[in-house]
């Protein structure tokens, strides 16, 4: 927790800024591809929704609940179905500068996942839900809160981390302690730590 300059209590979600975590570019198919077409392009870029154009302007959105729902369990043919027949419309907008303490607050409003993000009133990215959980990691060892690295922050104010393939994250000093992830035994660092017989429980 951090305090304002008036003395107030601050979390991550009061300074950090959608600007933070948006994705770019902003990964598009024309509303007339084809359901099939748009499904490739979330695939290949392993995203979960991708947003329609019509004539190069963004018009809506289509999500993997969409193929599930609209195309899939109502029968439809995804070859001849359009991505513009089933996208979410109209479509969401947070500004950029918005913390992300505003930008939750829309999607609980409007009860949606994903906003898409405007810089001078022009589509730059997408902010989805995920984007805020990542920020929300704890060490997979000692399982304490790990400080995200923001771009609007000098690098000695994040916390040292260590990502293993699997997607497990551990602070640097448990990680060095561990040497393999807990979770898939991959290797994490090749130097060990041994802890200090003071700093273990038995110590």
């Amino acid at each position: 927790m951090l305090l304002s300059k008036h003395g107030e209590a601050t979390t991550l979600w009061h300074v950090a800024k959608v600007r933070d975590v948006v994705k770019r570019p902003l990964i598009t198919v024309d509303g007339n591809a084809s359901v099939t077409e748009a499904a490739k392009i979330m695939a290949d870029h392993r995203i979960s929704g991708v947003v329609v154009t019509e004539r190069g302007e963004p018009k809506g959105l289509i999500t993997e609940r969409d193929l599930v729902t609209k195309v899939l369990a109502a029968g439809r043919n995804p070859d001849k179905t359009k991505a513009g027949e089933v996208m979410s419309s109209p479509l969401i907008t947070v500004d950029i500068e918005s913390t992300l303490l505003e930008a939750v607050d829309l999607m609980n409003r409007k009860k949606v996942r994903r906003l898409i993000v405007t810089e001078n009133d022009v589509v730059v990215g997408l902010f989805t839900i995920r984007d805020v959980i990542s920020l929300s990691r704890v060490c997979s060892y000692c399982g304490k809160p790990i400080k995200p690295r923001l771009p609007s922050q000098p690098a000695s104010e994040a916390d040292v981390v260590v990502e293993c393939g699997c997607g497990a994250v551990y602070m640097m000093e448990c990680a060095k302690t561990v040497v393999y992830c807990i979770f898939c035994s991959g290797k994490l660092v090749a130097e060990v730590y041994y802890p200090a017989p003071e700093d273990t429980f038995s110590g």
